[in-house]
């Protein structure tokens, strides 16, 4: 059985990111004879670490565990990217109640932590007056989940507010609250946050079993070293609290500790990311009328500058097949089409898919903790809004622990998390200055989108360290211009290989097996020093 757990070693002890936070001492902790922790979080997604967030907040002993090599490697990263108003749930459920409340958090929260955040607002959009009604209901759920600011536009006004969406389109429930984020950076960011205040994260090893062990818990996992199954080592880490944020694999952690059983079903969505070129395209999420199905293909601005499209919404058997396929690739580029007729599909820089662990039985959120299984806290069927409610629910989660445990708040605690340097948005007086305190900054390894060689040093040696070729690129956006890292990710590896004292023929991609074959380094050494004037490059 496959089921989120922990990535410990990577690949040597010089290269070691197991824990993001502190000393050998902290280290030792995790897989060692340490006293029993008080919580031990399943899951590195955007609910795990918000949840890991707001627990920082308490002086407790916490630790995160993901089977995967980052934080974000599972339905997190491969979504929209869109902060729900939640003018959608229905109105009492899970569903309704944490979205509104998570839509609200986020504009603090990127301020706190950094991260890239726009309140855009939403369209929802009818091609026919038959698709008016629809609009009407959903405004009224809106108004009863207390969304604000919600109203129906004409054509005319319509169209004012996006002038490339097709002509047949009638009208337009308006969202002024509805907003896009990096959910990447925002799950970054709240691990950030948590592991500098004393948070434990371990990567690469999956847990198997989960088991009352008295009035705490024990979570059996396999650690792995770098992946390869011949060097596994079992571990048992007990804690007094488990919070089950393992996604798609969430109903199978509950009904090892519960008679309430559930089950996911993977649900993928496709999606293309179009070339930055397109990026004023829309300023606003356009949503069509929804469907049984869902909420349709989107046409959505993103925060990098981007246009994004999709998804659709089909049944997979395989938690782990984010694959993509011609078949969904062309229906969501012909579906884009009734919102965007000219639409541009080949300046597509990339195509992705993403799951989503939507619950059969009862498609709400299911938060908290079973009747029996008093200390396993559950965040099931966390499927759409996700991303946006996982602010929500993890502080829920976290000040209930903390209640149940009489914690007192953590001495030196700080919620705020220094955003990193985004290089290409400086001024050149800004740029100029960085780059005679250390040359590194005027060395630019992704021209595509601008990101220096100090960016990407900087990442490696952050809170949560980076030390694969696919988690820079996320951190810094360095391979995702036009080029998709063809020219910077040589160079991007060397810089990794460097910063760790590994060698560069162990710097992977990403998962376990995934080694790029560079054969060599000092392929950096001659990158010369330059300062680009004037934007991205």
């Amino acid at each position: 059985m496959h089921v989120v757990g922990v990535h410990l070693r990577m690949l040597r002890p010089e290269c070691d990111s197991t824990i993001s936070c502190g000393s050998a001492t902290e280290r030792s902790k995790v897989w060692g004879k340490a006293p029993m922790r008080d919580v031990c979080i399943i899951g590195a997604g955007i609910a795990g670490c918000a949840c890991a967030r707001y627990l920082a907040f308490y002086d407790m002993d916490v630790v995160v565990v993901d089977e995967a090599y980052d934080v974000s490697c599972g339905t997190t990263r491969a979504n929209s990217g869109i902060v729900h108003a939640g003018y959608d749930p229905a109105p009492g459920t899970a569903k309704a109640r944490y979205n509104v409340e998570g839509s609200r958090m986020y504009p603090e929260l990127a301020d706190e932590l950094g991260f890239e955040f726009e309140r855009c607002g939403s369209l929802v959009v009818a091609f026919s007056d038959e698709e008016i009604p629809t609009l009407e209901g959903l405004l009224e759920r809106g108004v009863a989940n207390g969304v604000e600011g919600l109203e129906i536009l004409d054509a005319d006004a319509l169209h004012a507010k996006e002038p490339n969406l097709a002509l047949e389109a009638v009208a337009a429930l308006w969202v002024p609250t509805g907003g896009i984020a990096d959910p990447y950076g925002a799950c970054l960011a709240f691990a950030e946050n948590a592991a500098d205040n004393g948070v434990a994260f371990s990567f690469l090893t999956r847990v198997e079993r989960v088991e009352r062990a008295g009035d705490a818990w024990r979570v059996h996992a396999v650690r792995t070293d770098a992946g390869d199954a011949s060097v596994a080592e079992a571990i048992d880490i007990e804690a007094r609290f488990v919070v089950n944020a393992a996604g798609l694999h969430a109903a199978e952690l509950n009904n090892m500790v519960s008679a309430h059983a559930f089950a996911i079903t993977p649900r993928v969505g496709e999606y293309l990311l179009l070339d930055s070129v397109w990026g004023d395209a829309f300023h606003s999420t356009v949503f069509q009328v929804p469907t049984a199905a869902g909420k349709g293909v989107l046409v959505s601005p993103t925060t990098g500058g981007n246009i994004i499209v999709g998804p659709n919404a089909v049944p997979r058997d395989d938690a782990d097949a984010t694959y993509t396929t011609p078949e969904g690739l062309d229906y969501v580029a012909a579906h884009a089409r009734k919102t965007w007729k000219d639409l541009p599909a080949r300046d597509a820089i990339t195509n992705f898919a993403g799951l989503r662990a939507s619950c059969v039985e009862d498609p709400d959120f299911h938060i908290g903790e079973p009747d029996d299984a008093p200390g396993f806290f559950n965040i099931l069927g966390f499927d759409s809004p996700g991303l946006t409610a996982a602010p929500a629910v993890g502080k829920d989660i976290a000040d209930a622990i903390a209640t149940r445990m009489a914690a007192p708040r953590r001495k030196g605690h700080d919620s705020h998390r220094a955003a990193p340097i985004d290089f290409s948005r400086l001024d050149d007086e800004s740029r100029a200055r960085l780059v005679a305190e250390d040359p590194a900054w005027g060395r630019i390894v992704c021209r595509c989108e601008c990101v220096s060689e100090a960016e990407i040093a900087a990442c490696v040696h952050s809170p949560v360290p980076a030390r694969t070729t696919d988690a820079v690129k996320w951190r810094t956006r360095a391979g995702m211009g036009r080029c998709q890292g063809g020219f910077c990710l040589p160079l991007v590896a060397d810089i990794i290989a460097r910063e760790t004292g590994c060698d560069i023929t162990e710097i992977r991609k990403g998962r376990p097996g995934s080694e790029h074959s560079f054969g060599h380094r000092g392929c950096f050494d001659d990158l010369p020093t330059v300062v680009l004037e004037g934007g991205r490059a």
